[in-house]
């Protein structure tokens, strides 16, 4: 009898789980079905992906260097990093007009 009081109390257990699962998926991303878009973003990103390294690299390493000169303040090294808070790459999207280009979080 505990046997069976246990399986049903599992089972509405998966249940209920289950459909909380199902609600928390995300809406599906509609994307631009335009391939003079897809190949533009693509042959800007040749050049845009190195450029947006360098800053990266050069952010980071300014912003730790800020950060130990201010002797760990870490509002001044975030203020640097914030430059580097941006699109790592451009999308279709964002060509298309239907998503924002950011260079950094200070937009």
């Amino acid at each position: 009898m505990i046997t069976v009081k246990r399986a049903i109390a599992a089972g509405v257990l998966t249940a209920l789980l289950a459909g909380a699962a199902h609600a928390q998926e995300p809406a599906p991303i509609v994307r631009s079905r335009n391939p003079r878009l897809a190949a533009t973003a693509v042959l800007l990103n040749i050049g845009f992906i190195p450029l947006r390294l360098a800053v990266t690299a050069v952010g980071a390493v300014l912003g730790g260097f800020t950060g130990f000169i201010t002797f760990g303040d870490r509002e001044a090294a975030e203020a640097i990093w914030g430059l580097t808070d941006g699109s790592m790459v451009i999308t279709p999207e964002m060509l298309e007009g239907t998503e924002r280009f950011h260079w950094s979080a200070y937009d």
